[in-house]
């Protein structure tokens, strides 16, 4: 009964996520409905899941959403709304344009137009480092690198393709999703991203970028037609701002802080993400000042931190709330008990449940557009899973988060996908179907590399192979129906 509660739960958010309703509004009201559901059942006493009881049940339901947003305000949520804010400033200061520009310039010494796209892809995740936002780096990157890359003889398509995918592997201490995946697993997110996330991304991310060359060269010479020299038009995407070159390590600081003050460097330096933050805001307005001399302009620009971070509260910070809200929800039914001994009974290893959510993740993502909502919703269970087989939570965590970001890079209705194709003046579908062979090469080789890491490997192999199969067949159908490659 409780998985059947969970499976309903599931499929009728996920509808009503499809259709277009506020994700928020669904996992929240969902997720209540569950809690009230595992009240009046009996399931599960709601006092046990807040710090101090109203006396009535339906009551603690809604003390338990008071009790995540003053918890969550506090702490993931005001990390978040910094990295929001302060990346929003460097994009208005022009210290972002300056940090893409130079970091762009070595490519145009090559004269391998697939050789070019490949680095581009790798320069495109460095710079997510520092740039958090995909669809703010891929306009960024195409205000620069789509102009160099097309007269080099790129298509551009490939070119397309290869910027919406520069933030598929979210990765370090300025994602968003990175920092709750630390925080649910109980470590620093820096500790997350150089122990866990680094040996993995990097092989995937190289992995990527070589498919990446691979497939743009196929899909071009197939579509021959498409001549890259009349391809050429005026991109008016973003505004380059006239910042000085010494402005570009700006964007760094918060990164850069937050490796010093760590036990990689000075162990008796600790600083968390929205100290490191705010110094490098500090930093930054000192230097604004003395470019300046207006202090008018600074303060103005102190404001417009205020502002992102006020929108990403009311995008990202009540997403996460709403998730893990349904979360509790899904939990307090007995879903997680009932699904772990389920699997017991027919011999599944709890591996292959983590292996599971990170194909729904991997899914939902991809008919979103986004996957935040799928991963917000399912890291909270993660714990107890890992919990309950004795592996490390964060290596658990880390495919299903990294499946969130590699999953809307396949989605046509992604934000950055839409962005990008209406700039390059080709269609959504045309970059998802020169982007699906890299990201799915990407996220089979990130799901090995993670269990091989755990331990796990020969548990979830057989899945693995019949993910692979099922990928080749559905290839070899469609190519014999000639028909396009669909995602």
């Amino acid at each position: 009964m409780s998985l059947l509660l969970a499976l309903i739960a599931i499929i009728f958010a996920g509808r009503l996520i499809l259709k277009k309703y506020h994700p928020q509004s669904v996992l929240l009201l969902t997720g209540i409905v569950l809690l009230l559901i595992a009240h009046f059942s009996g399931m599960t006493s709601l006092s046990g899941l807040v710090k101090k009881s109203t006396g009535f049940g339906p009551f603690d339901a809604f003390e338990f959403i008071r009790d995540t947003l003053s918890v969550r305000l506090g702490g993931l949520g005001l990390q978040i709304m910094l990295i929001g804010g302060f990346a929003t400033y460097m994009s208005a200061i022009g210290a972002s344009q300056v940090l893409v520009r130079v970091t762009s310039r070595p490519l145009q010494r090559l004269n391998s137009p697939y050789l070019l796209l490949g680095l581009a892809l790798l320069l495109g995740q460095f710079l997510s480092l520092f740039i958090s936002s995909a669809t703010g780096l891929g306009l960024l990157l195409m205000a620069t690198l789509y102009p160099l890359l097309t007269r080099l003889g790129c298509s551009r398509a490939a070119v397309a393709a290869v910027i919406a995918s520069t933030c598929a592997v979210e990765f370090g201490p300025g994602s968003g999703n990175s920092v709750l995946a630390a925080k649910t697993a109980g470590i620093e997110v820096v500790n997350y991203f150089v122990q866990d996330q680094l040996p993995i991304v990097v092989p995937v991310i190289l992995f990527i970028a070589l498919l990446h060359i691979v497939v743009q060269r196929f899909f071009d010479r197939r579509e021959s037609g498409d001549n890259a020299a009349q391809q050429m038009q005026t991109l008016t995407a973003t505004d380059e701002a006239d910042a000085p070159i010494a402005w570009l390590f700006l964007p760094m600081l918060p990164l850069v802080l937050m490796l010093v003050c760590s036990d990689l460097v000075f162990s008796s330096l600790k600083i968390t993400l929205d100290t490191a933050v705010l110094i490098s805001l500090a930093i930054t307005l000192v230097c604004e000042y003395c470019r300046h001399r207006k202090a008018r302009e600074v303060m103005a620009g102190v404001q417009k931190v205020f502002d992102s971070m006020g929108s990403v509260f009311a995008t990202v910070v009540t997403l996460i709330i709403a998730g893990e809200v349904f979360s509790a929800g899904l939990k307090a039914i007995g879903a997680v008990d009932a699904l772990l001994s389920l699997s017991g009974e027919f011999g599944l290893s709890a591996a292959s449940i983590i292996l599971l959510m990170t194909l729904i993740t991997f899914a939902i993502s991809a008919l979103m557009g986004s996957g935040n909502a799928a991963f917000f919703s399912f890291a909270p269970m993660v714990p107890d899973i890992s919990r309950h087989i004795g592996s490390d939570i964060a290596v658990m965590m880390l495919p299903i988060q990294i499946s969130a970001g590699i999953g809307r890079t396949l989605s046509p209705i992604a934000g950055v996908i839409i962005a990008i194709a209406g700039i390059a003046g080709v269609s959504p579908v045309d970059i998802v179907k020169r982007t699906a062979i890299p990201m799915l090469g990407g996220w089979l080789l990130m799901i090995a590399l993670t269990f091989a890491r755990s331990g796990h490997l020969l548990a979830v192999l057989p899945w693995l192979a019949v993910l692979v199969l099922l990928m080749v067949g559905g290839y070899f159908w469609q190519r014999r129906r000639k028909q396009p490659l669909a995602v």
